[in-house]
């Protein structure tokens, strides 16, 4: 299993063909006060699978956590891949997650890690700072 990315953005859309569109990817963010609620955040993720690692599940979380360090979820989920058809030689799986009303509670760097099958395979940051806004 290979991780093409993990990225946070606004928003995900998936069209009819299955492909996502990433919509205003970003890494850090500016607030003029702290606490503040983002109306909506997004992680995408994609993860490429080879024709050995078909026919099975895989437990698939994202551990979210403060400044601090402390955990502030791990939603997550299985992903169950078919029997490799004829001639494939892997399979893509794109992981879309949506957060609404998403609570920054303080400045610094949050950090959203995917796991799959319990061990870390990638992360992405959010570094948030206070400030007038331009």
């Amino acid at each position: 299993m290979h991780v093409q990315y993990l990225a946070l953005c606004d928003q995900v859309v998936v069209g009819n063909d299955g492909r996502p569109s990433l919509i205003g990817v970003f890494s850090e963010l500016q607030a003029q006060a702290v606490p503040f609620t983002l109306p909506r955040l997004a992680v995408a993720a994609r993860l490429l699978f080879t024709t050995d690692e078909f026919d099975r599940s895989y437990r698939v979380e994202v551990a979210i956590t403060d400044p601090t360090g402390v955990e502030l979820g791990r939603p997550g989920g299985e992903v169950t891949l078919p029997p490799a058809p004829a001639g494939a030689d892997s399979l893509a799986i794109d992981l879309p997650l949506h957060f609404d009303l998403f609570e920054i509670g303080k400045t610094g760097r949050y950090t959203f890690v995917l796991h799959v099958d319990g061990a870390a395979v990638a992360g992405a940051q959010l570094n948030v700072r206070q400030g007038a806004l331009a």
